[in-house]
């Protein structure tokens, strides 16, 4: 993720704070700085923020070494002001594991809650009258309220958050997956419109956090529409054809005709014996600048094409696509170039798949 910064790598999972973090951190201090005119309360309170993020990694390591156990890997785990992100190359398929790789997340957070409360039934705390998390109730008793609070929040029965999932878990082992991805994304938009209405009564902030789950389930809709047309597509079946391929020998103004001769903007460039390179717009753009119009392309550093065989899975290659941050993947068929894959490609094959699946529904309505 960018303006990220690694800060440790582990269990092979990298772990970075974003740069608006430190922006959370500054407001806090603010914050308590104005309510308190006491820097000790300054450092108390962005030390607790501090805990309470430590946990939230561990909320992630849970996803992220549960999910290991079922062959998904987690690229790696970002904190944000909202929380922390990790960077999962897919969920299980299996409603099960996906119910328990979403509920672990939780599942820490009430451990951690729990051993803070045996550890001070040891060592009793007298709190104040009203009970609440102000400053003469002890740092660790604040930590243990918020990880209870963590995890009941993230178990909302609503996307984005790990109850949503565990829902959707739930009734796919009734329904399948997709149609259960709509009605729980139906359930939380509805929880969404609640919670905003309460917000305006009484508290502004849940209209915040209703916005956030209106937004989550939308797109857990969006992404599961994605997942469901990739899911039996293979790279043979969707490929691009009829693409425009060039050789090393060819020049700069041959690449930047073909550019705009057709809506093609990045080309394989085939060279005898080596590995099929890849100029990409960029790239063609660099070498007009720096060597003009009749220099040959492989005078270029050209990057590799990355190729898949024509019998891989499109939601492999969407991955590959994003996470390479390639704009174009060629295709096998034994080890010979026949076909080129991009994301405009992948959005006109969710597009068309979609149109089908409803055109397919409204038959099943009126035979119905």
């Amino acid at each position: 993720m960018k303006w990220s910064w690694k800060v440790a790598r582990i269990s092979g999972i990298d772990v970075s704070i974003h740069l608006t973090f430190f922006l959370l951190l500054l407001w806090i201090g603010i914050v308590y700085w104005q309510n308190t005119q006491s820097m000790s309360a300054v450092v108390q309170g962005i030390a607790l923020i501090l805990v309470l993020f430590g946990c939230v990694v561990l909320h992630e390591f849970g996803h992220a070494l549960t999910a290991r156990r079922y062959g998904t890997t987690t690229r790696s785990i970002t904190l944000l002001p909202i929380g922390g992100v990790a960077a999962m190359e897919k969920m299980p398929e299996d409603p099960r594991e996906e119910m328990l790789v979403a509920a672990a997340g939780p599942a820490v957070n009430l451990v951690i809650a729990l051993l803070l409360w045996l550890w001070f039934n040891f060592s009793p705390v007298q709190l104040n009258a009203e009970g609440g998390l102000t400053a003469d109730v002890p740092f660790l008793y604040k930590v243990m309220i918020l990880n209870f609070m963590l995890a009941v929040f993230n178990m909302l029965p609503a996307f984005p958050m790990d109850g949503g999932r565990v829902l959707r878990a739930a009734m796919a082992m009734r329904m399948g997956r997709e149609p259960a991805t709509r009605r729980a994304a139906a359930i939380g938009q509805g929880l969404a419109v609640v919670m905003f209405v309460l917000g305006l009564l009484y508290n502004p902030f849940l209209m915040l956090i209703a916005a956030f789950i209106w937004l989550g389930a939308a797109g857990e809709a969006s992404s599961e529409q994605m997942h469901a047309a990739l899911f039996k597509s293979t790279a043979g079946h969707s490929m691009i054809t009829q693409f425009d391929s060039l050789q090393g020998s060819d020049t700069l103004q041959r690449a930047a005709d073909l550019t705009l001769q057709t809506t093609q903007k990045h080309f394989p460039v085939l060279v005898p014996g080596q590995s099929p390179g890849l100029l990409t717009q960029q790239a063609l753009l660099q070498g007009l600048r720096q060597y003009g119009e009749h220099a040959q392309i492989q005078q270029l550093s050209l990057a590799a094409l990355p190729c898949v065989d024509e019998h891989e899975a499109m939601e492999t290659i969407f991955i590959q696509l994003r996470g390479m941050e390639t704009p174009l993947v060629g295709v096998t068929r034994y080890s010979e170039l026949t076909g080129v894959i991009d994301l405009e490609n992948v959005v006109e094959l969710i597009n068309i798949e979609e149109a089908i699946k409803a055109h397919r529904r409204a038959d099943s309505s009126r035979l119905m």
